[in-house]
């Protein structure tokens, strides 16, 4: 495996926790005790979901694909 696909990797796998972390605070917004704030924890998780997009987008565009 090259270095660039698990990059890739990496990142899809970012978007696909940060996505599912989402979902959860949707899906059960009382379960979460750790965050009184929920709307501050999903724009982090929202962050980090499009830090990662930006991160992936940027290898297709530097690196092409495939990887």
């Amino acid at each position: 495996m090259s270095l660039l696909n698990a990059l890739k990797r990496r990142y899809e796998a970012d978007i696909a926790c940060a996505k599912a972390n989402i979902q959860v605070y949707i899906d059960h917004p009382t379960a979460i005790g750790d965050h009184p704030d929920l709307v501050g924890a999903m724009d982090s998780e929202v962050a980090k979901l499009c830090e990662a997009e930006d991160k992936l987008k940027a290898l297709d565009q530097h690196f092409g694909k495939p990887f």
